[in-house]
């Protein structure tokens, strides 16, 4: 049985963990109880058996007593020492006894479990935010888009303005984290980790993640197909809008007139073009319960025609200025002139499990388009400028927006506003404005991508149509992931598998041997026991006969019997002792031995 437990470990060795191996190793915790007892029982009967044919043959007396007292290890290396018979049978003897804990030790050791690294190279999916290769029209966007239409925008509005608020709303260790609430992985800034953007050799920049990091988004690009376990890297192409503006100037005072002159008369006090599509009062577009948020956006552009410099935007809010009644002066409107670009770079994404982080980014220099390309066309771009000022819900008219709050460096945007005077943006920089500025486009822009998949995080649904509850309506990208994944399998000790499996067949071969001597030998088994002192004892009440009778069965006749190691001459000076009979009690106390009494 022990045998074929060796056998088997060296056969699971190197396999994968199954219930069959967790088995073996199990057996081998009972094996080491279990071996020390049947080795016992076998070498005990062996010694005894050859004890008893060398004994028929004639042999030396010193041997049979080293042979009928070894019964266990510590007897016969005890018999061997008292004996003082350093022969080789004798050591023979005890070394064949010293295999019985050398085989539990083996059994107990037979078979572990390793880990080994496993890599494997798998698709994962992730969501895209860059406009599709091969689509280089000036006024192409993404493939779906809530921005697409006014119709579509005024639809899913609650639900953008839920997911952007939700984003604004997260703890301050989410908004560090390097991924979003959902677990989805946020995108890093390339200024805001020193990137020499005229770098000659591209090298990867590792992200020092911390309270100095800017995130491009409060929001994070879902991933999908990652295992639950190992480690996993893999390098992903993304863009995000970057936006960089001049500190604000303030408009110079003047009368509201009209509306078809209010929005000229403001631009071009600033130095600004004029915009040809909208001479409506723009705190007022955009929002369809109509209310008059405290800032608007704007461009100085009606379309996309070119792509050889970064596009316009502005910023314009009225926050110092907000009281119960709305665009009563001009003088105090603060604007921001801004540029937007959209860089393309590369992650190298490192996760452990499913939770991933973008470790190290680069410039991404085969990409699809130029930075100076924006990601949307003009009718999602349009619809993106008239979201923004209400898109983390409408104020009331008598303070500042949410957004303007944001924009002003609060970490609490939906606190009641600030009123009139207590904050404006004379203080803030354009470096700072443009920062807060970018993670808010961005946040918003993702949000109209996929409003309803994001938050889904890797649970979002890349495969299926249009409508399915956590759709993916943008294009989504392919990475090779590289995982590399610990697995265990067994380890098989060989050495000590074939040491077991020597002890063992030589533990059949004395069983065996044991057998054979037992039916070679015509003399009975008197030797070790008892009831062979009774033989021919003039001093126990033995009936005649039984002279062919072996130990044990002499012992069952006589198990009754009452016998004494006894003194036989107690009236002598010098005492002889002998195994008697005895009747009773009365009697077994005259010739009771004495350590002080000299016997012969």
């Amino acid at each position: 049985m022990l045998a074929v437990l060796g056998f088997a470990v060296l056969g699971l060795d190197g396999n994968k963990r199954s219930s069959f191996g967790d088995g073996i190793i199990e057996l081998g915790k009972y094996g080491a109880t279990a071996f020390p007892i049947v080795f016992a029982a076998i070498a005990a009967r062996l010694f005894k058996a050859v004890a008893l044919w060398r004994s028929e043959k004639g042999a030396k007396l010193g041997l049979l007593e080293q042979l009928v007292g070894s019964q266990s290890l510590g007897a016969t290396v005890e018999r061997f020492v008292l004996l003082g018979r350093f022969d080789i049978p004798g050591a023979i003897v005890v070394l064949l006894w010293f295999l019985s804990p050398l085989g539990s030790q083996m059994s107990l050791r037979l078979l572990g479990l390793t880990s080994v690294n496993i890599i494997t190279q798998t698709p994962v999916k992730y969501f895209n935010t860059t406009t599709p290769a091969g689509s280089m029209d000036i006024n192409s966007g993404p493939d779906w888009a809530v921005f697409d239409s006014t119709s579509d925008l005024a639809y899913d509005r609650p639900s953008l303005i839920a997911f952007v608020s939700a984003n604004m709303l997260a703890s301050t260790n989410v908004l560090k984290s390097p991924v979003d609430q959902w677990n989805n992985i946020k995108v890093p800034r390339l200024d805001a980790m020193a990137y020499s953007a005229d770098a000659s050799n591209n090298p990867w920049v590792p992200i020092a993640n911390g309270t100095s990091m800017t995130w491009a988004s409060l929001s994070g690009l879902m991933i999908q197909g990652l295992n639950a376990f190992g480690n996993s890297t893999f390098i992903i192409q993304t863009s995000y809008i970057d936006v960089t503006c001049s500190d604000p100037m303030q408009t110079k005072a003047g009368s509201e007139g009209s509306d078809t002159n209010f929005f000229t008369d403001m631009l071009k006090s600033v130095g600004l073009a004029v915009h040809i599509n909208d001479a409506s009062s723009p705190f007022s577009r955009g929002n369809p319960d109509g209310s008059n948020p405290s800032l608007f956006l704007d461009t100085n552009s009606n379309s996309f025609t070119r792509f050889d410099a970064p596009q316009n935007l502005f910023y314009a809010s009225r926050v110092a200025l907000v009281t119960g009644t709305p665009n009563s002066k001009l003088s105090g409107i603060e604007v921001y002139n801004c540029s937007y670009t959209t860089p393309k770079i590369e992650g190298n994404v490192t996760c452990v499990g499913q939770d991933c982080a973008i470790t190290q980014v680069r410039r991404w220099e085969d990409a699809p388009s130029s930075s100076l390309q924006p990601p949307f066309n003009w009718v999602e771009f349009s619809n993106l400028l008239l979201f923004i000022p209400g898109s983390l819900g409408d104020p009331h008219s008598g303070t500042a927006s949410p957004v303007d709050q944001y924009m002003l460096g609060s970490d609490a945007p939906f606190s009641p506003g600030y009123q009139s005077g207590e904050k404006n943006f004379s203080k803030v920089s354009g470096a700072d404005f443009g920062k807060r500025f970018t993670t808010l486009i961005n946040t918003v822009w993702q949000a109209n991508l996929a409003p309803f998949s994001i938050p889904l995080g890797s649970s979002a649904d890349f495969n299926t149509k249009e409508g399915t509850l956590g759709w993916v309506p943008a294009a989504t990208a392919t990475a090779m992931n590289v995982q590399k994944f610990e697995k265990l399998k067994y380890a098989a000790n060989r050495s000590h598998a074939i040491i077991l499996i020597v002890i063992t067949v030589v533990l059949q071969i004395c069983a065996i041997v044991g057998l054979v001597l037992k039916e070679m030998t015509s003399a009975p088994d008197i030797l070790g026991h008892v009831s062979t002192m009774t033989r021919d004892n003039v001093h126990t009440a033995v009936p005649s006969g039984g002279n062919t009778l072996d130990g044990v069965e002499r012992a069952r006749y006589l198990s009754d019997m009452r016998v004494q190691l006894a003194d036989a001459r107690p009236g002598d000076d010098v005492g002889h002792i002998v195994l008697r009979s005895v009747d009773n009690g009365n009697e077994s106390r005259k010739g009771r031995l004495d350590k002080r009494r000299l016997y012969m």
